[in-house]
Formats: C-alpha cells, sequence, structure tokens
C-alpha cells in the first residue's frame, strides 16, 4: 500500500512487478491521475482518496507500506505513522521518507527567509511550515523520528544530506540516485 500516489510514478513501479496493490491520496485528482495513467499502461491498482491520519483498512493488513516524502505533510505527522503501524502486518515493512531537519534546504531557505529578511533568530520549524513547498511542512530530526516510529520492532534511519540538486548516475537503463542505495 502506498500513501500519496501523486501522478503515480513509484506505484506503477509497484503495479509492474505484478503486487496486490493499494493507493491512497488525499485528493481527487492525484488518484484521478494516477488511475488515468494506469488505463493507458494496463496497469492495476485499488486507488481511493484517504487521510494518512484516519486510514479506511482493518488492522494487519498489508505487507509493505510505502510512503516517499508524503505524511511530514499531514497536521498530525505521528497519527499517520500510527495508522501505518496499526495496518502493517507482523514482520511487515513499512518504507516511509520524511524530511530531516538539518538540511541543506533548509539552510538555504532559512539564509532567504531568516538571514536575508533581518531575521536571522527565526527557527527552522517556522522556515519549514512557511517557505518548503506546501503550509504546515515539517521535518524532524533523528531524534523525533526515532520517537515517532517507536512502536516498531525494528526501525533504520538514514539521515541524507542533499545540497537540493540530484545527482543522479545511469545504471543499466535505469537512473540511480546515489543516495539512496
Amino acid at each position: 500500500m502506498e500513501i500519496g500516489v501523486g501522478l503515480g510514478a513509484d506505484h506503477q513501479k509497484w503495479a509492474e512487478s505484478d503486487a496486490d496493490l493499494y493507493g491512497l491520496d488525499l485528493t481527487e485528482r492525484a488518484i484521478k491521475n494516477t488511475n488515468d495513467r494506469f488505463k493507458k499502461l494496463g496497469l492495476k491498482s485499488n486507488l481511493l482518496v484517504g487521510d494518512a491520519e484516519d486510514l479506511p483498512f482493518i488492522d494487519n493488513s498489508f505487507d509493505i507500506v510505502y510512503s516517499w516524502g508524503v505524511i511530514h505533510h499531514s497536521p498530525n505527522t505521528p497519527k499517520a505513522v500510527s495508522e501505518i503501524y496499526r495496518t502493517l502486518r507482523p514482520g511487515g515493512i513499512a518504507k516511509i521518507m520524511i524530511y530531516h531537519k538539518w538540511s541543506f534546504v533548509g539552510y538555504m531557505l532559512w539564509m532567504r527567509y531568516g538571514v536575508f529578511k533581518l531575521r536571522p533568530f527565526t527557527f527552522l520549524k517556522e522556515i519549514y511550515d512557511k517557505y518548503l513547498e506546501s503550509p504546515g511542512t515539517k521535518a524532524y530530526t533523528v531524534h523525533e523520528a526515532k520517537e515517532m516510529f517507536k512502536e516498531f520492532k525494528m526501525l533504520k534511519l538514514i539521515p541524507y544530506l542533499r545540497t537540493g540538486i540530484f545527482s543522479r548516475r545511469k545504471q543499466g537503463n535505469v537512473m540511480k540516485d546515489p543516495f539512496c542505495e
């Protein structure tokens, strides 16, 4: 199950593996676009509009829950994490990406909206909330992430520091991001 299918690019990769697939997004537009994409490609998924903070699935529904760059936009990210845990089967895998607080992007935004606006004491929390993508966007320290995901039996946190410029290299017919290997 993917939370936040967006335009369906990642979801397409899951569908191409012939998975019994579910996809959820907060917007009808995202679900419509992904449905249209899948029809053209002959792919299948159970797509529905829904909220990560209140997943419409019974407990222990999924072997894998995937959400890449989505739940940190949720008003209550810890609630979304709790819902992921609730719907994940024992022994299942959750692959989740949330923004890291101490990032180059955060510091660049702080320079622009803090230092250059003569507001150097502006906290990164406010910078992310007001200036990164959409209002209410959050970023977390490793400690905060560990606290949010404390229910999970095994936890592997990997903070990646990036400049915001994606350096990719070709590996076979696939472009690989060297930070995500």
